[in-house]
């Protein structure tokens, strides 16, 4: 599982993923819709964010999420996931850890 680090309060830069399948090969996302779900481990019905992702090259499977000012404020340890939605089938990426560091 990987861990992505964030200063809290940062904001205004993009987080960059390559979905891939199980077989490690580029997710098309062609038609899908992507959301970056983040909830406090333990409390996934209350989501931190809930914000949609831009598609940068459907065919190779990437994508990004630009950070708020109002997403990343509290410091600790969070669960995330992508959601792929499609004509009324809705996928999760595997979860991943965001760890929002105290700054400066």
């Amino acid at each position: 599982m990987i861990t992505i680090y964030i200063p809290s309060s940062d904001m205004g830069f993009n987080l960059n993923f390559t979905i891939k399948d199980a077989n490690g090969s580029a997710y098309n996302l062609t038609g899908y819709t992507i959301k970056l779900k983040v909830w406090r481990a333990g409390q996934p019905g209350l989501l931190l964010v809930n914000g949609n992702c831009a598609i940068d090259d459907a065919a190779n499977g990437t994508c990004h999420y630009t950070i708020t000012a109002t997403d990343f404020t509290s410091v600790g340890t969070f669960k995330a996931e992508l959601e792929l939605t499609k004509a009324g089938v809705i996928e999760s990426t595997g979860s991943f850890d965001i760890e929002i560091m105290e700054s400066g």
